[in-house]
This record gives structure tokens, sequence and C-alpha cells, in this order.
């Protein structure tokens, strides 16, 4: 099967389905009559900005993450509302603490702001780290991450 049929049907399975494996994936896809190993899958995810969040039963499942017209800031907020615990700076850095599985959706957010008070940023499982210039940097973004949080 072609690259493009391929992630047209991966895009269609995690689109009907709550996917939370790539091993669940590669099964629905040889459901559907296509063998592909789990280095091809990786990349189609990569590709296709897949990404994980939290689906309503409290578990992570693949979907595909999608720009809208939703101002960035607008975004950002929703995206702390639903996943961030708490935020704490550290001289010109910020710790965010997320629920599990959730940091690499809010740091892809943050990351596409493109405001000069973000260097950059790294996301694990449950937490991201926030770089800034300098700590009036920092503390702009604690303060806009925290008023945020519900």
């Amino acid at each position: 099967m072609k690259k493009t049929n391929r992630q047209a049907l991966i895009k269609q399975l995690i689109l009907q389905h709550d996917i939370e494996t790539q091993d669940e994936l590669i099964e629905l896809l040889e459901d559907q009559g296509v063998k592909a190993t789990q280095a091809t899958v990786s990349r189609d995810i990569r590709e296709l900005s897949v990404v994980k969040t939290r689906a309503k039963n409290g578990n992570v499942k693949y979907t595909i993450f999608t720009q809208s017209a939703v101002s960035d800031e607008e975004k950002l907020k929703e995206s702390v509302r639903d996943s961030v615990i708490k935020i704490q700076q550290v001289q010109f850095v910020n710790v965010v603490h997320t629920t599990l599985g959730t940091a690499n959706v809010v740091a892809a957010v943050i990351d596409e702001l493109n405001y000069p008070e973000i260097a950059g940023t790294l996301a694990g499982a449950d937490t991201i780290v926030i770089f800034s210039p300098d700590e009036q940097a920092a503390k702009k973004m604690n303060q806009l991450i925290a008023d945020s949080i519900v």
C-alpha cells in the first residue's frame, strides 16, 4: 500500500477508535489488510502530527493535532485548563506539572505561541520545562499559565 493511502487509513482509524498504543494501531491496520512495521507506523504518526491526549474515560489516546482559527492564547488557556496541575518559576525557568501523558501536547501549544518570552521547551510524560531569556520573561509566562489553571 502506498504511504499516502496508509496515512489516510491511519487518520481514519484514529478518528474512529480510541487507540492507546502503536501496537493497537498496527493491529487495526492488519484488520484492514495493511501490514506495517512499528518503525513505519512511528514515522507515519510523526508525519501526521499525531499526539496523545486524554480521552473522556481518563485513558490516553492518539489524536490528530490540528491548527484552528482559535487564537494562540485561547489554545494555551484550553490546554492549561485541561492538563496543567501547577507551575513553579525558578529564576528564568518555569516547571509545569501536567496530568500524565499530556505534557507534549501542552508544550506543542506553548511552542506555537512564538512569544519572545519563550526561548524553548522540553517535555516529558507529565512535566514541561519552559526556558525564558530572563527572569522577567519567565515571570510573565508563569503568570499567563497560572491564570489559566482551574
